[in-house]
């Protein structure tokens, strides 16, 4: 587990509305099996609600990734902003266990009322994180594709065993090729 829990049981004891703002920084957050968040900084202001309080973080870290172009793994910065429920399980005033919300998938202060904002904000980071990773190596530079391939049929068997219809498609397909191949030269 991490290190990011804050106690927030004074500022259950105070009115709604109160605030208390925390710096932190943390060496590593696992995400999941493979990635992991490194470098982390930020702050979080915690705010006084009805149920408990609500989280506002920012934080920065780096994450290494597997480039989808040249299959290398770089180093990708990435900052999450995101602001969430904490709700409490149990009373601070009597000690008694408090009602579920009616939220789904919430997130908990422990008995001890510590915020633990490490799962927000793993679970935030994976969300932050692209789809298709580029490195900014190969950010600018054009794709070029080279397709290789046995059995394809020639110019005059095409003309042979199709249709007028198909040739003219293709004849439009290999001006295009022509045309890009001229280009990237």
């Amino acid at each position: 587990m991490t290190d990011l829990k804050f106690n927030v049981a004074q500022l259950l004891r105070e009115e709604m509305g109160s605030r208390r703002d925390y710096t932190f920084t943390e060496a590593a957050l696992a995400l999941d099996e493979q990635l992991t968040l490194r470098d982390i900084s930020g702050t979080v202001r915690f705010t006084r609600t009805a149920t408990g309080v609500w989280a506002k973080v920012h934080t920065e870290g780096v994450v290494q990734l597997l480039c989808v172009r040249s299959l290398e793994e770089f180093e990708y910065p990435i900052t999450v902003e995101f602001a969430d429920q904490f709700h409490s399980v149990v009373d601070v005033f009597s000690g008694g266990g408090l009602p579920p919300p009616i939220e789904e998938d919430p997130f908990f202060l422990n008995e001890l009322h510590m915020a633990d904002i490490g799962e927000a904000l793993r679970e935030y980071t994976l969300l932050a994180l692209p789809l298709n990773p580029v490195s900014p190596a190969y950010r600018d530079r054009p794709i070029q594709y080279t397709v290789q391939s046995d059995g394809l049929e020639t110019d005059t068997e095409v003309a042979a065993g199709e249709g007028e219809e198909t040739e003219v498609s293709l004849e439009a397909l290999k001006a295009w090729a022509e045309r890009h191949n001229r280009k990237n030269k």
